[in-house]
């Protein structure tokens, strides 16, 4: 297993708000640009990783079965997405898969078709050892179009800083 950390941003940046995980990846690969060496990993199928010094990132997309191959191969994931917590929207959350079971009701928890939820769920029947931190984002327009809401845009500090404390 990779010992740094892989960041991964989950969802679709053509369905405004609900492409907060995408955008997230954006922000940390040019903060990276400016502090350290990166590159695209060689010969990876996958060309949306990004290998930097300390850590890798991984821009998700919607495709949660993807996302599996990807948590398998890492000691901790910490994952980005907008999240339906029936909460105000901007709201940030950070939890563990065992603390998104209680809390939050798994029908909802993305807004993908098989998404964080049933990533989360299969990757415990595989029994995979990955510690895996949630950071979700309630959102509060997920229709067609670019851009975020004002309400996530104004939390993207909130959520670099919690990336920078779950990853210590």
């Amino acid at each position: 297993m990779k010992t740094k950390p892989l960041i991964i941003g989950v969802g679709n940046p053509l369905r405004h708000d609900d492409g907060i995980g995408p955008q997230i990846i954006k922000i940390l690969r040019s903060m990276q640009e400016g502090s350290s060496p990166y590159n695209r990993q060689q010969g990876n199928k996958n060309s949306n990783i990004v290998d930097c010094k300390d850590l890798t990132l991984f821009d998700g997309g919607t495709d949660g079965l993807a996302l599996l191959d990807q948590v398998a191969e890492y000691e901790k994931v910490i994952i980005i997405d907008a999240v339906q917590m029936l909460a105000p929207p901007g709201t940030v959350k950070s939890f563990t898969p065992a603390e998104a079971k209680i809390n939050i009701k798994s029908d909802v928890l993305s807004t993908h078709g098989f998404g964080l939820a049933d990533m989360l769920k299969l990757a415990e029947k595989l029994d995979i050892k990955t510690k895996i931190s949630i950071i979700g984002i309630q959102p509060k327009d997920i229709s067609f179009g670019e851009g975020l809401s004002n309400e996530v845009q104004t939390q993207i500090p909130l959520i670099l800083d919690l990336i920078k404390q779950t990853n210590m």
